[in-house]
């Protein structure tokens, strides 16, 4: 081999293996959430009247936690009889979590959040856990799981329930 051929070799070597490093480096950095970015979406519930449930939060400033996690959701056993036009999600139809931790590398997680809603004495307890992560700096996607109990003139639960979500920042 001549020497023009291996500095040949030497060269495209390196520059594959920067190629690379940048890569890795832009996917790591991807996974990271944009801090104090807003972001909204909806699960994969389907629509009601046109409407489909939504997804909020916002990352905190040092993109540690997600503050003010809220989804929305008929319950774990559904409801019925919405006027149409009009959107089904909200008052208790929005389950408010609240914090969510991230991890480093973008891992969204919270377990054992517990959400109540209270309506002519019925009191709907809703326990809520979530993973996910972040796709890219301003993309998530996650599993709800929840349930719930009801308390009051009726006393039952419902759940394990799963549904899938995905939020944008905007």
């Amino acid at each position: 081999m001549t020497r023009a051929t291996a500095i040949r070799r030497s060269f495209a070597g390196a520059l594959l293996a920067l190629l690379c490093a940048a890569v890795f480096t832009a996917v790591a950095l991807a996974a990271k959430p944009a801090h104090g970015a807003k972001f909204s979406g909806r699960t994969a519930a389907e629509a009601v009247e046109g409407f489909f449930a939504p997804v909020n939060f916002t990352v905190s400033r040092d993109g540690k936690s997600l503050k003010g996690f809220t989804f929305g959701s008929l319950g774990c056993e559904g409801a019925g009889g919405f006027a149409p036009g009009v959107s089904p999600y909200k008052g208790g139809s929005i389950i408010h979590v609240g914090t969510v931790k991230v991890s480093s590398k973008g891992a969204i997680s919270v377990s054992g959040a517990k959400s109540k809603f209270e309506i002519q004495g019925q009191i709907t307890t809703t326990t809520v856990a979530i993973t996910g992560h972040f796709t890219k700096r301003k993309a998530a996607t996650g599993t709800i799981t929840f349930s719930q109990k009801f308390s009051g003139t009726l006393d039952s639960g419902c759940g394990p329930a799963k549904i899938n979500f995905t939020a944008s920042a905007h």
